[in-house]
């Protein structure tokens, strides 16, 4: 063949293969797109701050009353039983140990000013200051990129406003101020939205922070909601409905449920995208693999819950994630304790989710707390996030027989003891919340399990760190706690999240310290009172020591701040 041939040939075929690598090209392209964005989509949990029933301030704690099936529900204590004529009113609820008492000279609020602000505000304001210090973020770090979420229902403390019809009031209860007033004592500039569905706000709250992270209306976001029970009037609402207990007890799934009770609590959680928490060597809880909402439309009745409606929700936030029915090995159930709604919302999630070839579990911590309302969702993802962490699914609290009416099928079970997380199984957790509203939420969570090449996972050697808090008295106490966390390896990871992590408060002492033996007796006489030559005063304007500059960020838990409570309330408690 010619050489004039030859080449012509080649050209043909050159030319007819062009499309098709062109068409290569496009798929790479397309898939490479695909993969960032649903990389964009995965969230990372960063940090947590949270309230529960039984004097739950942290995440172990929780952890460890939960993984017990304990119950931490009760008698509303004498203190905030009602004044007036409620006889026949449910009191009995999972309730928080404090909830008037505030550290308002911390966040510069007056004492007027605190009066009348609702202690749900009060709270939110607390549990962000601790999300974003166990996330080891200090706020003014990402304060123009982060945005604020809140779940809130409640309006208890509005009923007070007779007593005291200043302007502080009106700014002091909105449900809009919740989420502003965090953004405004820390200095948050991104997204902020307080959210309104009833028992599903926090959950959905949490769906929004996700998507702002998703469009890139901000880098971080803190998500979640809060719930507190201050007045007889909106639990004797509730009780006419029939939905509270009669005895005062929450069995989700059991033969025996008959209702839920009203239960106090408050999360929040502090998100990023995955893969800028991997770029930042944040230590990750675990990741949001997706997240959805919707409504029941026209449904049976308004408050009515819509199976279809239910179902379709799960599916369709498993295909957003791309996953499958067969990756959900637990699910963590609204699961009220309604004879009804119980029983609906499983067989929503066995058409969902199937029931065949595998074994996976279901729960509802309102079994142990009680029904948080606004704040049910946050701590329900909670609790499928330590169980994801732990590999293992606790006990169904109160359940001791199934509802007839709940067709389990040959793979879905209500664990009655504590099981090992088989992945084979499953290895994501899903959790649900529904609103009285008609608005369901969901979400689709995994474990953390990778290190990214390249990360630092041990920061440089330390011989220090500061204890920083608003008050003299708040650093003792600090100092205390400080001495008591201090692990007994990994010293450079618990100085360098101390000396990186926290924001610098008006007292702060330098613990000069090469090793965890040492630290623990500086600290322990700085709790004291007593003038060590290893502790060294610093202004908020003074520069941290050298040796606090450390490389790498390896982030711990550290000890929550020592709040210094006042009683902040018109009145100790509504009267009739």
């Amino acid at each position: 063949m010619s050489p004039t041939v030859k080449n012509a040939s080649e050209d043909a075929s050159a030319n007819a293969a062009a499309p098709l690598r062109r068409a290569m090209e496009t798929i790479r392209s397309l898939r490479a797109q695909l993969e960032a964005a649903h990389g964009t989509r995965r969230v990372a949990v960063v940090g947590a701050g949270l309230r529960a029933p039984g004097g739950i301030t942290d995440r172990e704690t929780y952890w460890q009353a939960v993984s017990e099936g304990r119950d931490l529900t009760g008698e509303l204590p004498a203190q905030r039983r009602p004044a007036g004529d409620w006889d026949g009113l449910q009191t009995r609820g999972g309730y928080l140990d404090d909830v008037l008492g505030f550290d308002a000279d911390f966040f510069g609020v007056s004492p007027r000013e605190a009066r009348n602000l609702d202690p749900q505000h009060r709270l939110l304001l607390e549990v962000a200051w601790e999300a974003f210090e166990d996330a080891a973020i200090p706020p003014a770090a990402v304060a123009e990129r982060a945005g604020v979420f809140v779940g809130i229902t409640g309006q208890d403390y509005r009923t007070w406003a007779a007593d005291d019809p200043s302007p502080s009031w009106l700014i002091g209860n909105g449900h809009c101020f919740s989420a502003g007033r965090i953004a405004h004592t820390l200095g948050l500039q991104g997204p902020v939205l307080a959210i309104d569905t009833a028992c599903s706000s926090s959950l959905v709250a949490v769906h929004q922070a996700c998507r702002a992270l998703a469009a890139g209306d901000c880098d971080v976001a803190a998500a979640g909601g809060v719930n507190l029970v201050l007045s007889p009037r909106s639990t004797a609402e509730i009780q006419r409905t029939s939905a509270l207990s009669p005895d005062g007890r929450c069995r989700p799934f059991d033969a025996q449920a008959n209702g839920f009770v009203r239960g106090e609590g408050c999360g929040l959680l502090v998100l990023k995208r995955l893969a800028d928490a991997e770029r930042d060597g944040d230590r990750i809880l675990g990741v949001i693999e997706g997240t959805g909402v919707n409504h029941d439309g026209g449904s049976t009745g308004f408050t009515a819950p819509n199976m279809l409606a239910q179902a379709r929700l799960i599916e369709s936030v498993l295909k957003t994630a791309g996953l499958s029915a067969s990756d959900i090995g637990y699910l963590e159930a609204h699961g009220t304790g309604t004879p009804l709604g119980d029983p609906i919302e499983l067989e929503a999630a066995r058409m969902a989710l199937g029931t065949t070839g595998r074994t996976w579990h279901v729960g509802s911590v309102k079994a142990n707390l009680g029904h948080t309302e606004a704040a049910a969702g946050v701590l329900g993802l909670l609790k499928a996030l330590l169980c994801l962490h732990h590999r293992r699914i606790p006990p169904q609290a109160r359940f001791e027989t199934l509802n007839p009416r709940i067709e389990l099928g040959d793979g879905l079970t209500v664990p009655r003891e504590a099981v090992n997380w088989d992945p084979s199984a499953g290895r994501c957790a899903g959790v649900s919340s529904f609103g009285m509203s008609g608005t369901n939420a969901h979400a689709v969570l995994s474990p953390y399990e990778n290190i990214p090449h390249g990360r630092t996972v041990r920061p440089a050697p330390a011989s220090g760190f500061p204890v920083s808090a608003h008050t003299e008295s708040a650093l003792l106490t600090l100092a205390s706690r400080y001495a008591d966390r201090l692990p007994d390896v990994g010293y450079e990871e618990f100085a360098h999240t101390a000396a990186h992590g926290r924001t610098r408060l008006r007292h702060t002492a330098w613990i000069k310290a090469d090793g965890v033996r040492e630290a623990r007796e500086v600290l322990k006489a700085l709790a004291a009172g007593v003038d060590d030559g290893r502790i060294q005063r610093l202004t908020p304007q003074d520069p941290l020591p050298e040796e606090a500059a450390g490389t790498g960020r390896a982030v711990v838990s550290l000890p929550g701040y020592p709040w210094e409570r006042r009683v902040h309330s018109i009145r100790p408690l509504p009267t009739a």
